[in-house]
């Protein structure tokens, strides 16, 4: 946006507009509906929770849900929605009060400013509630002074006092864990990188026995066995169209031989062909389970266990009697916790294995399996739990040696979140492959510019039609303003979707990250970087770009361009705070696309009666992915933190933002959405703090230079206390509270042990891998085409 430009305020007015009519259709939607659902007692919309876990969830359709769900109080929220969605209900909060403070400072600057002496085009219109009202060296910025020490000082204050609050939460969860989450995990590390004389279960339980003496309760090495996957996949695949087509109501035909299964080829009747594909996929599994010896002890146990006992019971007792299962997790892309557990001195020869005939033939046994092209073998992953907690916190934090191509040891994530097509994938060519990623992305950092500004243009359309000799347009139209408004925000958000893919896909594909915590931290972490950039590059986009001969000319303006030009695009934050708040929240609400893809199913399926597959998905609660939503939420703290000073009017829609946010994620945590893994506010609060701590000290920067532009360098001079005190600020914090969140201090590990008495009664195995866990093989829930009943079971 140029100097010169006006900016008006005909965008945001037809921006409200349209928000306001989508926020009345989607809540009237949501209340009618709501109240529909509560007269016929059915929870799959609005109280999804209810269906599985109704043990952590308010009673349902209570009356003035927003008083309900403001009122809950913080210890029963935290019970509820566990640690991670609770601190990302906390930083809503956090940001609902700064800018309720910045809401009481605009009141005071608005008139302030409104009142200044400048003027120019740049000082009309929207502009006279900017800073850019206020003339060079005017007294008036001294308050703007105090404002922004005000402002500084209040934000330094809620990180300590959030700060404090997450330390001891975070303590009780390393040390208790989440109610949902087996009490196993908390004792359970995952190595990497274990060398191939220690891949079996026994040597390596020997090995840690060795470090901690009758402290190792479970090992399990994971196996490498891409076929055994591949069936129990396709074993899926077929199980879902058996019983899709069992549920039609007349036999459906499906094509055999052909290039699809819906033409060419020989027609067959679906039921019967899928029951003989189901039939010899499990002669195959049950093959391949066979050549794993894990797999093969553990079968072999099954037929010696009463048949009338517990199917979870029979699985631990075969399991724990062939091997000490071992945990499988793994951490995020920061590697917090990253130790070497080192081989310091002990090698193969340290270790007896003399008389474990079972090793060597089980060695013998995986050779023979890799002659036969079988792609079944030992990985260089595992699992260790231990009987204590010291235990378990001495071998996670001790680094024994800084040798990195040694055993290294993390703590062990929720088993829920495990990604098991990645398990087996070597650290070492994860390294690699980040390394690479994270070049692409940098370099991809610079390029950005291009599609932003693209999308930034849209803001301008008279500019679009002078660069395509078409005639302009009246600026004051509303439906100019309609476009101008809405259409850089849609193709923006757009944008942010497909670079979001972008990066899901880069870590679970070419990373191989082996947990999806560790996905949700890679992905918040570079979807965040973006966002940066996307600051910057949408307030420069329209005026260094359009105006660079000028700049080239006389380099020494570019500070007064940037700062003109981030007085010009505020109104594209507004536009785009404006369209995040009241109307999205009601749309989160009213949950219109889910209903309309149920409805569309149930129409579509009108032949058919729904499996129990298909009636299970129905009832699962959504989840949110931190990758995505974080981001979206940290922009908007950079948006109102930074142009705070210049810009006042943006707290007061920051507000609406972030209050209407807290109150509808609060509601949905609490009788809609469910976290489908914990990761004790590792992703909603520690990984994000250091963006936040960024953009302080962006917004202090700029600060400091705008009032040097603005030729008071007094106030500029004065802007840099507060940088000096967020400085001081941070190192304390990380020193004092941040560096000992990450472990469970070895004192508390053990009056724990003290108090609750060691565990040795370890009977599940939680990081069995899925295709070797008999326990998890599908229950073949296929309507019976006599009777059609639901429970019917093939």
């Amino acid at each position: 946006v140029s100097s010169d430009v006006v900016v008006g305020w005909s965008s945001i007015w037809v921006t409200g507009i349209v928000v306001g009519v989508q926020f009345v259709l989607c809540y009237a939607f949501f209340m009618i509906k709501r109240s529909n659902d509560e007269r016929n007692k059915v929870f799959d919309l609005y109280e999804t929770r209810q269906h599985s876990l109704g043990h952590r969830s308010p009673p349902p359709f209570q009356p003035h849900w927003y008083l309900k769900a403001y009122q809950m109080s913080d210890s029963e929220t935290l019970r509820c929605v566990g640690l991670d969605s609770y601190m990302f209900l906390r930083l809503l909060r956090f940001g609902a009060r700064l800018t309720a403070l910045g809401t009481g400072l605009s009141i005071i600057l608005i008139p302030i400013y409104s009142t200044g002496t400048a003027r120019g085009n740049s000082t009309e219109g929207f502009n006279k509630l900017t800073l850019a009202r206020v003339e060079h060296g005017d007294k008036r910025m001294a308050i703007t002074v105090v404002a922004w020490y005000i402002f500084i000082g209040f934000i330094l204050r809620e990180l300590h006092n959030e700060w404090k609050s997450f330390a001891l939460l975070r303590q009780q969860y390393l040390a208790r864990g989440d109610e949902d989450v087996p009490k196993e995990f908390r004792y359970s590390i995952l190595c990497e990188q274990v060398p191939e004389w220690l891949q079996s279960e026994k040597r390596l339980k020997k090995y840690f026995d060795r470090l901690f003496p009758e402290k190792v309760a479970q090992t399990t090495i994971c196996m490498e066995m891409s076929c055994l996957d591949k069936l129990v996949e396709e074993r899926e695949k077929v199980l879902n169209n058996l019983e899709r087509a069992d549920a039609c109501a007349h036999h459906p035909k499906v094509s055999i031989g052909g290039r699809c299964s819906c033409c060419w080829g020989e027609k067959v009747d679906a039921i019967e062909h899928y029951r003989t594909e189901l039939s010899r996929l499990n002669t195959s599994i049950c093959h391949e389970r066979e050549l794993v010896p894990l797999a093969a002890n553990h079968v072999r146990h099954l037929r010696k266990c009463d048949g009338n006992s517990n199917a979870l019971d029979v699985i631990s007792m075969s399991m724990s009697a062939i091997s000490e299962g071992i945990q499988q997790l793994q951490t995020h892309d920061g590697q917090e916790f990253t130790h070497s557990m080192p081989l310091i001195e002990c090698n193969e020869s340290h270790f007896s294995f003399s008389d474990d005939d079972e090793e060597r033939d089980i060695g013998e046994h995986i050779n023979q399996i890799e002659i036969n092209e079988s792609k079944i073998s030992p990985s260089s992953t595992a699992f260790v739990t231990f009987t204590s907690l010291r235990a378990k916190q001495a071998a996670a934090q001790c680094a024994l040696t800084p040798d990195r191509t040694s055993m290294r040891v993390f703590h062990a994530p929720d088993p829920r979140s495990v990604l098991w097509e990645n398990i087996s994938f070597p650290l070492s060519m994860q390294d690699t492959a980040k390394f690479g990623m994270k070049v692409v992305w940098i370099v991809g950092i610079l390029f950005w510019a291009i599609p932003v500004s693209v999308v930034n243009s849209l803001a301008n359309l008279n500019s679009i039609l002078q660069a395509l000799n078409i005639k302009t347009v009246d600026s004051s139209k509303p439906w100019y303003g309609f476009l101008s408004g809405l259409l850089p925000v849609i193709a923006f958000s757009f944008l942010l979707n497909a670079l979001f893919a972008l990066i899901i896909v880069a870590a679970k594909r070419v990373i191989k990250l082996k947990s999806r915590s560790d996905v949700d931290a890679y992905v918040t972490y570079w979807h965040q970087l973006y966002q940066f950039a996307n600051l910057w590059l949408i307030v420069i986009g329209g005026s260094i770009f359009n105006q660079l001969q000028a700049l080239l000319s006389n380099p020494e303006s570019i500070l007064n361009t940037v700062a003109n030009a981030m007085i010009g695009s505020s109104v594209f934050f507004l536009n785009m705070i404006l369209t995040q708040s009241v109307g999205k929240c009601a749309h989160d609400l009213s949950r219109i696309p889910k209903y309309s893809q149920s409805l569309f199913l149930r129409l579509w399926r009108s032949e058919r009666t729904p499996t129990k597959r298909q009636s299970e998905a129905s009832k699962t609660p959504d989840t949110y992915q931190w990758g995505y939503e974080i981001p979206k939420i940290t922009f908007i703290f950079m948006v109102v933190i930074l142009y705070c000073p210049i810009v006042p009017i943006m707290e007061i829609f920051g507000l609406v933002y972030f209050a209407a946010r807290y109150i509808t994620y609060k509601h949905q945590f609490l009788h809609v959405n469910a976290q489908s893994f914990e990761g004790g506010g590792n992703a909603t609060w520690s990984s994000i703090f250091v963006f936040i701590i960024s953009i302080i000290y962006m917004s202090e920067a700029v600060f400091i230079v705008f009032m040097g532009l603005k030729k008071s360098p007094l106030s500029s001079g004065f802007g840099f206390v507060p940088l000096v005190g967020t400085i001081v600020f941070h190192l304390n914090l990380r020193r004092n509270v941040i560096t000992y969140l990450q472990n469970l201090p070895l004192q508390r590990a053990a009056a724990i042990d003290v108090k609750e008495g060691e565990c040795s009664d370890f009977n599940r195995l939680i990081y069995l891998q899925p295709s070797l866990n008999t326990c998890l093989d599908e229950q073949f829930h296929v309507v019976d085409s006599n009777t059609r009943g639901p429970d019917a079971v093939f």
